[in-house]
Formats: C-alpha cells, structure tokens, sequence
C-alpha cells in the first residue's frame, strides 16, 4: 500500500464524520463573526448613561446635549439611576446634576455633580470618564465652565469600596472559567467513551446500581476537581498579581461550587453529541470557543453589542461571570448572589 492511497483513506474517515468535518471551517467562522462584531461595535454610543437632571436649568440642559453625542443618555429618577448601576448592572454610572447648578454656575459660583460608579464595568466607566474630558472642550458654547474650574466631578462607587480595578480581574477569573470550562468537558466526554470501549458501561448497566447513581458519582468527582482547580487558579491570581477575592471566602467557595456544577451538568450534553472520540475534541473546542467568547470570558461582557449581550444571557459562562463579579468586585452578599447562584444550579 503506498502513501498516497493511505492518505486517500484517511481522507475518507475525516469526510465521513461530517460534524467534526465541519466543525473546521464552520465554527472559526462563527467565532471570528463574534470577535469581528465585538471589536467593531457602535463603540460608546453603546453605553448607557442614566442622567438625574436636578438642575434643569441651561447649563445642566447643554452638558447634557453634550453628552447625548457620544453616550446613550437615558432621563431617569435618583432611584432609577442607583438601581441601574448598583442592582441591574445595566450602566457603568450614573450622572447627577443637583438642583441650582445653572443658578450658582451663571453667577461664577463653584458646583459639584457626583458620578455614581460600577467600576466593575471599568471599561464602559473609563469611556465615560473620557467623554466628561472631551465635554471640558466641546463645551465652549456655554462658556466652558469646566474648564473655568466652576463644575466638578465627585465620584462615589455604588458596588464597593474601590473606585477602579484592572484588566487583571477580567483576564485572571475569565481565563480561570475557560480552563476549567475545556477539562471538565474533555474529562466527562472522554471518561464516558473509554468506558463503552472498555466494557464498563455495560457492567454497570447489570450491576445493582441505578443509573442516577452512577452519572451522579463521576460528575461528583469533576465537580471536586473542577472546583478544586478554579479556586487554586483564583488563589494563584490573588497571591502573583494581587487580584481581590472579595469579603468572604465562604460565598466565594459557594459560587465556585454552583460554577463548576453548571459546567459539569453541561458536559454530559457534550458528551451525548460527541459519539465518538474523534467528535470529542472538534465539538468540545467548538463548545468553550463560542461560550467564552460570548460569556464574557475573554473580553467584559459589556463591551459586545446590545443584541449580543442579550443572546450572551443565555450561557452559564455569562452568568458564571456575573456571580465572579458580583463576590470579587461589587462585595455583594449571599442574598445578592443567590439568584444567579440559584439559576446556575438550573
């Protein structure tokens, strides 16, 4: 037999599993769709900015003109603006514009409006930071009373007590996630096909234990690994790069636990469309690609497009995340966390 009519064979086993096949080309394509319209967005008209104006006067009427150029500006109540940043996570911050801020402006008196923060979302919050410097210069219409020092900005964050954090807690927890996300499916998948090869599915099948038993054990024991491995990355983080971990250990250990079970419950989906182990690796690539890139694994999930992010709301790794953040840099508490605690155990 020569090369050429084995490379001839082989080539006809790879065409013959079509879903690995067309795994190839298919879902590069699909991420690099995701990448390309995270990356090219509508940028910071994107970002919503809920404005209490207070003043309603002139000035608190142009900076606000102002600011509809480059963000999403949305008119709402005191309540409102605080539940959308410290609650619902909808916006970075929120703009305050107090009562008689044209009145004291337009006879030279000095003025302060406070910007309540998410610095969680310090990405959307440094652009919003931005644009208050650019309003110093496009401002000059109204007298540019930034610039004249009579208008300051007090910002005060709503989720915690820092007022900025790094890509290191996005890089650091998000690659965590991913890491254990590719064992957790290649451990399940893989161990569940060398027992069918190697018989022992089918003892198990005539042995006295229920069938429940026996998938809840082997998840059991990936949900011990698994978690074992997100908080000893996270630990790594914390100890090399000074990554916060939050308040409680405790309720970062319970998120930990509802992560990992999540992604260990969903490897068994994994597995049951991978039958065989040549679909194994295409499919499970395939699978954590397209989660991370749309749970907000490798880049803040505030960053994508509105309609992605709503698509994104139906992934665990969105809502992995979510409850990351909510422990390590909102210092929320377990009734806070509960919810998403509760729907990644769903």
């Amino acid at each position: 037999m020569t090369a050429w009519a084995i490379m001839l064979k082989d080539l006809r086993l790879i065409a013959r599993d079509r879903s690995a096949f067309a795994s190839l080309l298919l879902v590069p394509m699909v991420v690099i769709w995701i990448v390309a319209a995270t990356q090219s967005g509508p940028g910071s008209h994107s970002i919503v900015l809920p404005v209490v104006n207070e003043d309603q006067g002139p000035v608190a009427t142009a900076l606000i003109r102002v600011f509809q150029q480059h963000l999403d500006v949305r008119d709402v109540t005191r309540p409102v603006a605080e539940r959308w940043v410290a609650v619902e996570n909808k916006a970075p911050a929120a703009l305050i514009l107090p009562a008689g801020t044209s009145k004291r402006y337009l006879t030279a008196k000095p003025s302060t409006i406070e910007l309540l923060t998410d610095p969680a979302q310090w990405t959307a919050l440094e652009a919003i930071k931005v644009i208050l410097l650019l309003a110093d210069r496009e401002a000059a219409s109204l007298g540019d009373p930034l610039h004249e020092g009579l208008l300051t900005v007090q910002e005060r964050s709503l989720t915690g007590t820092r007022l900025s954090f790094s890509a290191l807690e996005q890089n650091i927890p998000g690659f965590s996630l991913m890491f254990v996300l590719l064992n957790l499916l290649f451990s399940v998948s893989f161990g569940l096909r060398e027992e069918e090869v190697w018989g022992t599915s089918g003892r198990l099948a005539i042995a006295p234990v229920g069938p429940v038993t026996v998938l809840g054990g082997k998840l059991l024991a990936r949900l011990v690994v698994g978690t074992a491995q997100l908080l000893v990355l996270l630990l790594f983080g914390h100890a090399v790069y000074g990554l916060t971990l939050g308040r409680s250990p405790i309720l970062l250990g319970l998120v930990a636990v509802a992560i990992v079970f999540s992604m260990a419950s969903f490897s068994l989906i994994v597995a049951a469309f991978a039958r065989t182990r040549e679909q194994i690796i295409p499919i499970a690539l395939s699978v954590v690609f397209l989660l991370a890139a749309l749970g907000g694994l490798w880049w803040p999930f505030y960053d994508q497009p509105p309609w992605m992010q709503a698509v994104a709301r139906g992934a665990m790794t969105t809502w992995s995340m979510f409850a990351i953040y909510d422990v390590m840099l909102r210092d929320k508490g377990v009734i806070d966390v509960a919810p998403t605690i509760f729907l990644l155990i769903g």
